[in-house]
């Protein structure tokens, strides 16, 4: 038993460095700017609507452009259920680009179901969202011809923190710190049961019951669907994020 150990212990570094060393890191730095509008149709029932701006090299390039909107429905003040589409576009951009024969398109359906509570001034807040996802695949050398779509499912667990630092009517500033884990499903995952994972810090602040502005900065590690030369290629992308929330 002892002998097994050891060799087990021996082992352990070249099984370690062989899988980091088939992985490739792609470095970039991508700013996000978002708008979250909340209208509401009834008092249990808002329409959702969002808008993503992401951009690379500054503000210079496109990253993506998302496109989503849903229908709330709030039961209590703690939960609220949703369901919804969205549309993304996502643009060649780093040293190994997902849209590798050029900006293809996305079309989601997905669920979500939102869990608020309140520890003292500390406000924790749970989402779990589901997504069906269609995804274009580009002819090589074609001007966005599509080939096909790869269909598969993406599950997302997302838990933010925040707490005020100063209240005064209606006026709040408020420091946020939030992680999302997306995890991979389907037929058509590829490699990356693992997709990605985020990590915000932000401060924000609340106007008015209407109005609210954030402004931080986010990490992502994003695990390709393929790979290339069989490395597994790691998008490591960072930079600030501005949103606006506007609730009627």
């Amino acid at each position: 038993m002892m002998k097994k150990t050891i060799l087990l212990f021996l082992l352990f570094p070249s099984v370690k460095s062989h899988a980091q060393n088939d992985r490739l890191n792609d470095h970039n730095q991508t700013n996000w700017i978002q708008l979250f509008v909340t209208k509401s149709i009834s008092k249990k029932t808002d329409w959702l609507i969002e808008y993503q701006w992401r951009r690379t090299n500054g503000l210079k390039d496109w990253q993506q452009g998302l496109f989503r909107t849903a229908i709330q429905f709030k039961p209590t003040q703690q939960l609220s259920l949703a369901a919804g589409y969205a549309h993304a576009e996502t643009f060649p951009y780093g040293d190994f680009p997902i849209a590798s024969n050029g900006r293809f398109p996305e079309h989601r359906l997905f669920e979500q179901v939102i869990v608020k509570q309140a520890v003292k001034k500390l406000s924790i807040t749970s989402r779990i969202r589901a997504e069906q996802r269609w995804l274009a695949r580009i002819r090589a050398g074609s001007d966005r011809e599509v080939e096909d779509w790869l269909f598969a499912h993406r599950f997302r667990y997302l838990c933010r923190i925040q707490y005020p630092f100063l209240e005064k009517k209606q006026l709040q500033l408020y420091g946020a710190a939030a992680d999302e884990l997306f995890i991979g499903a389907g037929k058509n995952v590829g490699v990356n049961i693992f997709d990605q994972n985020r990590v915000f810090l932000l401060l924000g602040c609340r106007l008015n019951k209407s109005v609210s502005v954030e402004l931080g900065y986010f990490n992502q590690v994003l695990q390709q669907g393929r790979k290339v030369n069989n490395n597994t290629i790691m998008q490591r992308n960072n930079g600030f994020v501005l949103a606006s929330q506007l609730t009627f």
